[in-house]
């Protein structure tokens, strides 16, 4: 069997999504606080990291739905799905337990309560993410098997059906009310299970397997386009309501799937080569373990006072704060062999092999190994 081509775009659409992530929870306190200069900058740089969810779906759309193994369920079960639910699940305790240090209710019944409404909620607000994904994971073979059937005129059906539901989005947010009801169809809400994301999670596929080349002219001025509506509807809403509004930068649907949509395939042309920084620098197998860890550490770091952002630069101070931690931290954890999976997702060995400090360590010592030859 030959072995799949790595995609290298990916790896940069990673780093970046993973650090957006991050920004975006950081920007959250400032962007409910006085409109000024860094409100506004906070703000711009809030709406393109915006489309991180989006990417990270068509990302995890486009390698499921086109690799030969999904439709193998026992894959999915196997492997696919302990990946995600084992550390999902190890996170969750964390989250629990420092939920329960941080509140008045030291019971051990506490503990036990939140354990259980995790099965039915996220024990953090982030890990809605993780939840969708595992259905998605789920859904794959038969969404897979559907996607490989459909002639040309099929796949133009569903294409239709994903513009629909980006285009109802966008359309909300300029009809008056008495028109934009018209828009709520229940046959439409039916249309968009998960709230859209899976509609997004589709498109991944079809956007990787694009074969035209679309002028990176044509990307970068719509990307600029439609990150200055995105830009100027939040402040617009925002400075009418009285209240920071984020319609404009819906994640499911609307504006940010069309600018993410961009974004793919401008690094699709232009950047699918090796990165000798993220070769030196493993971030990229590290990226869930930091997206499952950043927001309970950004809660502790709440604690001190030099993490408060206020401004523009101490919020990019906390968001580069943050993530360098949560790669210190684990890449430390992963060459812990007991825990690695649990809190990646990823095997003691292929921990060596790819990002923990083994991995750096025998990666020196090649490099001054071969400097004395």
């Amino acid at each position: 069997m030959s072995k799949t081509k790595h995609i290298y775009y990916f790896d940069y659409l990673r780093v970046i999504a993973a650090i957006s992530v991050i920004y975006m929870h950081v920007a959250a306190s400032p962007l409910r606080g006085d409109m000024n200069f860094d409100w506004h900058l906070i703000n711009f740089f809030t709406c393109l990291g915006f489309t991180a969810v989006p990417l990270f779906l068509m990302m995890s759309g486009h390698l499921l739905l086109t690799s030969e193994k999904t439709l193998d369920i026992s894959v999915l079960l196997k492997k696919r799905l302990p990946h995600l639910a084992i550390p999902l699940a190890g996170w969750t305790v964390v989250a629990v337990l420092w939920r329960w240090l941080t509140s008045s209710d030291h019971s051990l019944s506490a503990i036990y309560d939140g354990l259980v409404s995790s099965l039915s909620s996220p024990a953090w607000v982030h890990f809605w993410y993780m939840y969708s994904l595992i259905a998605f994971y789920l859904l794959s073979p038969i969404i897979c098997g559907g996607l490989r059937a459909l002639d040309k005129k099929g796949h133009i059906f569903v294409l239709t059906i994903i513009a629909l539901i980006s285009l109802r989005t966008i359309l909300r947010l300029f009809l008056p009310e008495s028109v934009a009801v018209f828009l709520n169809i229940d046959a439409l809400n039916k249309l968009t299970p998960f709230g859209g994301y899976l509609a997004t999670f589709i498109l991944g596929y079809y956007l990787g397997n694009l074969k035209q080349r679309i002028p990176n002219i044509i990307l970068i001025s719509a990307s600029v386009i439609i990150l200055g509506i995105i830009v100027l509807g939040t402040y617009y809403l925002t400075a009418t309501t009285g209240e920071f509004n984020q319609n404009f930068q819906s994640q499911a649907s609307g504006f940010e799937v069309v600018l993410a949509s961009c974004i793919f395939l401008l690094f699709k042309q232009n950047m699918d080569k090796e990165s000798k920084v993220l070769k030196h620098i493993p971030i990229v197998p590290l990226s869930l373990s930091i997206y499952l860890m950043h927001n309970i550490l950004l809660s502790m770091m709440g604690y001190i006072s030099i993490f408060s952002a206020t401004t523009f630069l101490r919020t990019v101070f906390v968001t580069a704060s943050n993530f360098v931690i949560c790669f210190i931290t684990m890449k430390t954890v992963t060459t812990i062999k007991p825990i690695c999976y649990l809190a990646s997702g990823m095997t003691f060995e292929a921990a060596c092999k790819t990002c923990n400090w083994v991995y750096t360590y025998n990666k020196i010592k090649k490099a001054l190994r071969d400097k004395k030859k």
